[in-house]
């Protein structure tokens, strides 16, 4: 699992494409809500395939299928409070 909260971070995120696509996740939030880090507001979460029993399913505000790049993720929200969300990437195989 990966747990990021800044762009630095995201230097730890394979494959390229999926890092790509939550760094400008992560700009565009730290812009909209004038913060330097997520910290405060929320994190993006990278799940190996092995650990999807880390995929809390039933505590997510929607679950649904992204492909991001040649790669599908099944990507979800859950609101720990007012203040703060978390983003969830699991990959999963192609049907």
């Amino acid at each position: 699992m990966i747990k990021v909260t800044n762009l630095k971070e995201t230097d730890n995120i394979k494959p390229l494409m999926l890092r790509a696509y939550i760094a400008r996740k992560i700009t565009a939030l730290m812009e909209e809500y004038s913060v330097d880090t997520l910290d405060d507001i929320g994190c993006f979460i990278v799940l190996e395939k092995e650990e999807f029993s880390e995929f809390p399913i039933g505590e997510m505000e929607f679950v649904e299928m992204l492909e991001i790049g040649d790669k599908m993720y099944l990507h979800s929200v859950r609101i720990v409070s007012d203040n703060y969300a978390e983003d969830y990437f699991l990959e999963i195989e192609r049907t």
